[in-house]
């Protein structure tokens, strides 16, 4: 299985999860024109041959792109129906699946199992996803990290985990208070701490390719994320570039591929 993340952040979101047969995007926040810009000479993957768009949530970062992108190519979409009543855009989608997106459903030879994060949108899922032989995991656009969110990352080879802003960033920069307290809360966004701990249990069980997601562009930077996760993991006596390949996601470029 090969995983790239096309663009992370809050201008716009997509990944795309490849098993050779089957091509599955979660989220598309980008134009039409801009995703096959960074799909040119990645995986050999053609916009026509997305089996299938998986969406989060319904914030615009998200799905900006998608109705376009569906419409014109016929792609099925795979939302939540919590989602699809709160989509902006939701008279305009012609292809959406029918779905229970609360259950372990297929597309292709990928299985996908959603898992509920708290954020607050309508409703947030994460994925985990199986070739039948390795598995994927992603999380993002999530205020802290549940027992249960833990436990369908634990054991999967990659993880992409939102890593969105540095707290003493986040606390004296220009954010009027409201969105300050929202950013912080259980409903918000993961900082850079809480997803450094979260990436020691991961890799303690087996995780050995993560990718840090999300990144503010105004409480963060992608050196401080990097830093602080590689300065936690080294604390518990592991060693990025040994034990796991950690990258940071960047919202103007995709990642390099991973293979799994």
């Amino acid at each position: 299985m090969k995983v790239c993340n096309l663009a992370s952040g809050s201008r716009g979101n997509a990944t795309l999860i490849s098993s050779g047969k089957t091509n599955v995007l979660v989220d598309n926040g980008l134009s039409t024109r801009e995703l096959n810009k960074r799909l040119d000479g990645l995986l050999n993957v053609d916009i026509k041959n997305i089996a299938g768009i998986i969406i989060t949530h319904e914030h615009s970062d998200h799905t900006k792109g998608l109705t376009k992108l569906s419409n014109q190519y016929h792609i099925p979409v795979y939302m939540h129906w919590q989602s699809v009543n709160n989509f902006w855009d939701r008279e305009e989608l012609k292809n959406l699946a029918e779905v229970d997106m609360d259950m372990p459903f297929e597309i292709g030879d990928i299985a996908i199992e959603p898992f509920r994060l708290p954020h607050d949108s309508a409703y947030n899922l994460g994925y985990k996803m199986s070739d039948g032989k390795n598995n994927f995991a992603l999380a993002t656009d999530l205020g802290w990290v549940s027992e249960n969110t833990l436990s369908k990352l634990v054991g999967c080879e990659a993880v992409m985990l939102e890593s969105n802003h540095d707290v003493k960033m986040l606390k004296y920069g220009s954010y009027p208070a409201y969105l300050k307290a929202r950013i912080a809360s259980n409903n918000g966004h993961l900082s850079n701490d809480e997803c450094a701990k979260t990436l020691v249990k991961l890799v303690r069980s087996g995780t050995s390719r993560v990718v840090l997601a999300h990144l503010s562009q105004d409480n963060n930077t992608p050196e401080l994320a990097f830093e602080c996760a590689k300065q936690t993991l080294e604390e518990s006596g592991i060693i990025e570039g040994k034990d796991l390949d950690l990258e940071v996601a960047s919202q103007f470029h995709p990642t390099k591929v991973i293979e799994i």
